[in-house]
C-alpha cells in the first residue's frame, strides 16, 4: 500500500481554503485522499456538499471518523474506507481534497488525468500536482492552495519546480537572480 505522507491535520483555520476554491454544492460528491479524522469531509458537508467519501489507510482514523459521522449523524451521506487511494477509482468524484508529498502528487497525477470526469475540481494543500497549472492559488498563513480543474492545464515549467524549495526560498537568488 502506498502511503504519500503520514497524518497531518489541517488546522481548523486552514480547512476554509479548500472551500474558497472548490465551492461545493448539493450535487457534488467530495472525495478526501487521506481522509485522517475526516475534518475535511465534514466541512465540506456543512458548506453544503451532498455526499462525501473519505479514503484512509489508518485504521483508528477510519474508525475514529465513522464514530464522529454517526455522532454528528451524517453517517448516510458520509462513507469512509479503509483503502490505499491507488486502489480506489475516482470517477464519481467532482471535488477532490489532497495534501500529499512532492512523490505522491507526482504519483498521483496520472490517476487524476484517467478517472476523473471533465470539470472535476481538485484542491491539492501545499504540493500541486506537478506539470499543471493551477486555475486558482490562494495562501493562507504562508501556506499555498491550488485549484485544478479536469481536464487539467498542462505547464511544462512546473515540472521544474520544487514547490517545497519555493517555499523555504521565496525570494530569487540574489546571486543569479533568478
Amino acid at each position: 500500500m502506498a502511503s504519500f505522507i503520514g497524518f497531518i491535520p489541517t488546522p481548523a483555520e486552514q480547512i476554509e481554503a479548500f472551500f474558497e476554491l472548490a465551492k461545493p454544492s448539493e450535487s457534488d460528491i467530495v472525495y478526501d485522499l487521506g481522509s485522517g479524522d475526516g475534518r475535511l469531509l465534514f466541512a465540506a458537508l456543512e458548506k453544503g456538499a451532498g455526499k462525501a467519501v473519505g479514503i484512509e489507510l489508518n485504521h483508528q482514523l477510519v474508525l475514529k471518523a465513522v464514530e464522529t459521522a454517526r455522532k454528528k449523524g451524517v453517517q448516510d451521506r458520509i462513507t469512509f474506507l479503509e483503502a490505499d487511494v491507488m486502489d480506489v477509482n475516482l470517477h464519481a468524484a467532482s471535488i477532490v481534497l489532497c495534501y500529499l508529498s512532492v512523490r505522491g502528487a507526482a504519483s498521483i497525477r496520472t490517476k487524476f488525468e484517467s478517472e476523473l470526469r471533465p470539470g472535476t475540481k481538485v484542491v491539492a494543500e501545499f504540493f500541486p500536482i506537478p506539470g499543471w497549472r493551477p486555475a486558482k492559488t490562494i495562501k493562507l498563513q504562508m501556506k499555498p492552495f491550488y485549484l485544478f480543474t479536469m481536464p487539467a492545464e498542462i505547464n511544462p515549467e512546473a515540472e521544474e519546480k520544487d514547490p517545497l524549495l519555493e517555499y523555504l526560498f521565496p525570494h530569487p537568488d540574489p546571486i543569479t537572480r533568478k
